[in-house]
Formats: structure tokens, C-alpha cells, sequence
């Protein structure tokens, strides 16, 4: 594991940062972060824990996509022209620190909106996902639906969460609508592996950051890839649906009906429970607030009633 003391050296040796004030921000299973003070200068250094396929691409997407004027971090070169450097078994970059809080859920909205209109996987590496057998990716796509509702079920037994009965009818719901719908699903897996589109990959409140000039910020872009963008809306429900806020995301990224329909069919699963419990779970927030599980729940019954309008009454 990475330590401070390595942190130092890199930043002597390779960013010419000879007195730093460091703080540790992240410790991950995939990566360390840090904040690094210079002078009147702030800035964020990573760190890979093993060797990694995407870690040294996201760094160039990163780069590529602030060149192009999206508003994720700089990356800063080494002072010998690289993106990044290696010292002992990890790979190290440095990036722009981006001061400011949490974003709204409109924000949130409008910056992925424009993020996923703007955003493609440059052509100068090599896509980190090769393109699926359309019935293979169909079939993908069912089974993380499957995946997740088993997880669901799991944890309603392991810890008498009879309650959360109804979101599984969700989920069960999404898996019979999407079995229906798989030509429409054909159609836009196409659409995402001719048009490169991205995804961020980890659209939680903490990767959008509001600056006190107003501007939204995206960032930890580690996990990006070429994938479908609405799965980077997951992580906006059901406060975006209740909100009616998917209308700004479709007027920033408009793709048409299909796209909309696909929209609704994959927000009918209860993903904000999904991430709330696993969440809880793994960060051993133990014992569950049953209040705060049963509002989530309402909250995705009252989705789920939106999303039954928009498909004419789906079932």
C-alpha cells in the first residue's frame, strides 16, 4: 500500500513539490487519494494499490476531456512530459484540486445531461470494453437486474426487512417489462458501441462538485467507460423522476422516444434502495434505520406511479 512518505517522494521527484503539506483523503480497494498543499496551490494526487487496466487510460481520458473543455480536472504533467508516473508498484498523477460542496439534484442533472451529449472515448486508445454480441449484451443487461434483485431478496431475510416486500415487486416488474421490450434495448446497445458514448460510472454526490462561481464539476473518473448513459441515471432516483428533472436531462441530451422508453422501463427498479442498503451494509452502518428504509420505499412506490403514466400503464 502506498504510504505518505511515497507520496512525498513522488512529488519531489516528479512534480518538482519540495515541501508539501499532504492530507489523506481516500483509502479504496483500487486506489489512494491525497490532498497536496504547495504554496498557494492545491492539488489531488492518486495512487493505483495493483496493477490496473483502466487506471493509466483514465488519465488520459481525464486529460483529454479538460483539453476539450469539460469540466473535469486538469491533469498536471511530470516534469518530464508525462500524464503519470510509476514508482516501486504504483502509478501515481497528479490533478487540479476543485474546491466547492455538493450539488443539487437539478445540477447533477444538467451537468451529466451535458457530459453525456459532449463525452466520447477518444480514438487514440483503445476501448476498455469490447462490443458485445447483441444477445449477449441483452442478456448482460437482464441478468444485472437478476443480480441485484437476489442481493434484495438476501438482505430482506438476513435482516427481517418484510417491509422492502414491495420494492422487489419493483424489481420483478423491471425485469418482466425490459423481456418485453428487448428489440428497443437491441436498438440502443447499438447505439452505444457505433457512438462511443461515455459513461462516468460512479455518479454519486460526491463526484459533482458546485464551485462558489456556480460552475459544476465532475470528477473521479477512474471508472468511465464506453457504456449506456442510463446508467449513470441510476444514481439520480427516484428524486429525478419525482422531480420531473428527467425532462432537463432529455432536453440536454435528446435521443429520441426509444431512448425515453428505455429510460422509464430500467428506473422502474429500485435502485435508490438497491444503494442505500448495500451501501449501509458494506460500510457496516448496522443496525438499519427502519424509518429512513421505509421512506425510500414510498419514495419508489410514488416513482413507480409516475413511470406507470409514461408507459401508458405498463404492468
Amino acid at each position: 500500500m502506498p504510504t505518505i512518505q511515497d507520496a512525498t517522494m513522488v512529488l519531489n521527484q516528479y512534480y518538482d513539490i519540495k515541501k508539501p503539506k499532504i492530507e489523506w483523503i481516500q483509502d479504496e480497494p483500487d486506489k489512494a487519494v491525497w490532498k497536496v498543499i504547495d504554496n498557494k496551490e492545491t492539488y489531488i494526487l492518486k495512487s493505483d494499490y495493483r496493477s490496473s487496466k483502466t487506471f493509466t487510460p483514465s488519465i488520459t481520458l481525464q486529460y483529454t476531456l479538460s483539453q476539450q473543455g469539460l469540466k473535469v480536472p486538469v491533469v498536471i504533467a511530470t516534469n518530464q512530459r508525462k500524464l503519470c508516473t510509476k514508482q516501486g508498484k504504483h502509478r501515481y498523477y497528479l490533478s487540479r484540486y476543485i474546491s466547492g460542496g455538493s450539488a443539487s439534484i437539478m445540477d447533477r442533472v444538467r451537468v451529466i445531461g451535458d457530459f453525456h451529449q459532449h463525452a466520447r472515448w477518444p480514438s487514440s486508445l483503445t476501448s476498455n470494453q469490447n462490443p458485445d454480441d447483441l444477445k449477449v449484451g441483452i442478456n448482460r443487461w437482464l441478468s444485472e437486474y437478476q443480480l441485484k434483485l437476489k442481493e434484495l431478496m438476501k438482505w430482506k431475510d438476513q435482516y427481517s426487512l418484510q417491509y422492502i416486500q414491495p420494492c422487489l415487486q419493483l424489481a420483478e416488474k423491471c425485469i418482466r417489462v425490459s423481456s418485453r421490450r428487448v428489440s428497443v434495448l437491441a436498438d440502443h446497445l447499438k447505439s452505444v458501441n457505433n457512438r462511443r458514448w461515455l459513461v462516468h460510472g460512479d455518479l454519486t454526490h460526491l463526484n459533482a462538485i458546485k464551485t462558489a462561481s456556480g460552475d459544476i464539476w465532475i470528477i473521479d473518473l477512474e471508472h468511465s467507460k464506453i457504456d449506456s448513459p442510463i446508467k449513470d441515471i441510476r444514481y439520480l432516483l427516484p428524486r429525478m423522476v419525482l422531480s420531473s428533472h428527467y425532462k432537463e436531462y432529455f432536453a440536454r441530451f435528446p435521443e429520441g422516444k426509444s431512448f425515453e422508453e428505455l429510460y422509464y422501463i430500467d428506473a422502474i427498479f429500485p435502485y435508490s434502495l438497491y444503494y442505500y442498503l448495500g451501501g449501509s451494509i458494506r460500510q457496516m452502518k448496522l443496525p438499519l434505520k427502519k424509518s429512513r428504509v421505509q421512506e425510500i420505499v414510498l419514495d419508489e412506490l410514488k416513482k413507480d406511479d409516475i413511470l406507470s403514466r409514461q408507459l401508458g400503464g405498463v404492468k
